[in-house]
């Protein structure tokens, strides 16, 4: 059991994992080099492992940026058939699905439905940072924010009850909370910390307003995600800094947790993650904890109050068991 897992009252519900199988699809942004060492895929077997003697119930995967040429509903499948083989298993797997689709496509009523198809659907991500100048396959050269069609479509996803994971550069927050504020239906929860870069952006000043302008939406919540943003190896004081000061614009309520596994693993192993994560919360009362620790995901992303099939997460991943024939 690593220090920490086995004195924490509360169990977790990972808000950000990816799952990949380069076997299966293709995935561009990996043949950047920086991504050289996530080739080999992620499976929740893989997940379970690094998880080892954590108290996981369970997670949810975001859709990976599998290539957009292909059928985006084909991985919704094959995450839904992972969530199976665990559920089957017994032990911890994927309890929800957040999704690719291309909000501007004429055909959007059809590919949401497609999606909604997997019961595990609970919401959408098209990354919406973008640099015309980057070379890397994940982020958009593009401003889709900017897009009436992007913002007709992102409305559209009320109709399917479905929410929206938004990846947006620090400056792009003001006009996407603006957006947000017009859908007051769709359900919006900021990525990895709002990306703060404290490189760039000194005294986090451009940040600091653009996670304020979300967070005056009460339907707006916020994932403690990516934390080598701050700093590679992981900096514990400036992660410190920022999760208190998201907590103070959002409130624990409306915070939660994600790994970002396999990515995040680039810069430090799942135990030291997890350890910077309770440190982080220390001193936090045990109601506010269980609500960055699983509470808030589980309404956000509409999870039952337990997972009856995962001997109640208290195994964790002690047990990678194994994914299927494929796995």
């Amino acid at each position: 059991m690593r220090p920490g897992a086995a004195d924490c009252a509360h169990r977790l519900i990972d808000a950000h994992v990816h799952h990949m199988d380069p076997g299966r699809f293709r995935y561009p942004w990996l043949e950047h080099p920086d991504f050289a060492a996530l080739r080999t895929g992620y499976l929740p077997a893989g997940y379970r492992a690094d998880a080892a003697g954590t108290p996981v119930e369970g997670w949810v995967h975001v859709q990976a940026e599998v290539d957009h040429a292909l059928d985006p509903v084909a991985e919704t499948a094959w995450v839904s058939a992972l969530a199976e083989q665990a559920r089957t298993a017994g032990v911890p797997g994927p309890l929800a699905c957040v999704v690719y689709a291309d909000l501007r496509a004429p055909d959007l009523p059809g590919l949401l439905a497609g999606h909604a198809r997997y019961p595990l659907t609970r919401g959408v991500r098209q990354e919406a940072w973008f640099d015309p100048a980057s070379t890397r396959a994940d982020i958009p050269r593009h401003d889709l924010l900017s897009d009436p069609a992007w913002r007709e479509g992102y409305a559209a996803l009320a109709e399917f009850g479905l929410s929206f994971d938004l990846l947006a550069w620090p400056w792009q927050l003001p006009q996407a909370a603006a957006i947000a504020a017009d859908a007051p239906a769709v359900p919006v929860v900021l990525e990895h910390l709002g990306l703060p870069d404290p490189a760039r952006d000194r005294g986090l000043k451009t940040w600091r307003a653009g996670v304020a302008a979300l967070a005056e939406l009460p339907y707006a919540c916020v994932k403690l995600s990516a934390f080598s943003l701050l700093g590679n190896p992981r900096d514990a004081d400036r992660v410190r800094e920022v999760v208190g000061e998201l907590f103070e614009l959002f409130g624990p309520e409306r915070c939660m947790v994600g790994s970002n596994f396999p990515v995040e693993r680039l810069s430090g192993g799942f135990g030291s993650w997890w350890e910077l994560l309770l440190a982080t919360l220390d001193g936090l009362p045990d109601h506010d904890r269980a609500e960055v620790l699983q509470g808030t995901a589980r309404r956000f992303y509409r999870l039952p109050e337990d997972n009856p099939d995962s001997d109640g997460g208290r195994a964790a991943a002690a047990a990678p068991g194994r994914d299927g024939p494929d796995g």
